[in-house]
């Protein structure tokens, strides 16, 4: 009988933001914004643990302080997937067969959405990381640089990621063609360490995209798609806007 894989859900977490700093500590109805999307991460059902991965004593005394579980790193890592890799080689509970990295900015990620991007490694064993999207709604979301787009080939494989509009509609692209990518990745161990040890790449600093420095190299993403709400917090109207759906759902 095969050996149920274990998987690994992390949340990566810095307090200096470019565009609204300190935004994991910000308030969201009695809770950090970090508790609030470390809360809602936990009601994926395929992780077999969860943590959150900071370099900031601010940051673990928040998650602590609501019962979540942290993993201190270095001031190193140059982006979230890197700092995934050194708390993964810190986590001793256990080896994880796959490891996934969500977003500590996004409070209302949908757990079914963490579910699918576990699911696409467990199912397909040549797979070596994976992510999902969902279709745009409204078509003036599709020219905003903060939604990231993503086009696939026919067999859900990642062709190209971007921050402007893709495909290029020389012919009328109905908006739900459009596929918005949600911030979580999904990798085997073995790929997390060595996508680390990829040099990076023109297009992902072009694009300030880490997934394109896999896609350079020749590595294919797996991308599923469904219908997801999200809200994503990077400015502070966007800040605003998840407070609001927040307190609906409260």
């Amino acid at each position: 009988m095969a050996t149920k894989k274990k998987v690994l859900g992390i949340i990566p977490a810095r307090l200096n933001s470019t565009r609204l700093p300190g935004k994991m500590l910000l308030d969201m109805w009695g809770k950090p914004l970090i508790v609030r999307t470390y809360e809602q991460a936990k009601k994926a059902k395929l992780l077999d643990a969860l943590i959150v991965a900071t370099d900031s004593s601010e940051i673990q005394e928040a998650v602590e302080r609501y019962g979540g579980r942290v993993i201190r790193t270095s001031s190193r890592p140059g982006n979230g997937t890197e700092r995934v890799a050194e708390a993964t080689k810190k986590f001793t509970d256990f080896v994880p067969d796959i490891v996934l990295n969500i977003q500590g900015d996004e409070p209302l990620m949908p757990p079914a959405a963490i579910d699918l991007t576990a699911k696409l490694l467990l199912k397909k064993t040549e797979a070596i990381m994976s992510t999902v999207a969902t279709p745009f709604k409204k078509s003036s979301d599709i020219n905003q640089p903060g939604l990231v787009k993503v086009v696939c080939d026919a067999g859900g494989r990642a062709l190209y990621f971007s921050r402007s509009p893709i495909p290029y509609a020389r012919v009328h692209v109905p908006t739900r063609q459009y596929l918005n990518h949600l911030g979580l990745y999904g990798y085997t161990r073995d790929f997390l360490a060595r996508y680390v040890r990829l040099k990076p790449t023109p297009l992902e600093r072009a694009e300030m995209l880490e997934q394109l420095r896999a896609l350079e190299h020749g590595y294919q993403i797996l991308v599923g798609v469904g219908d997801f709400e999200r809200a994503e917090v990077n400015e502070m109207h966007e800040f605003k806007k998840a407070l609001a759906l927040i307190k609906k759902r409260l």
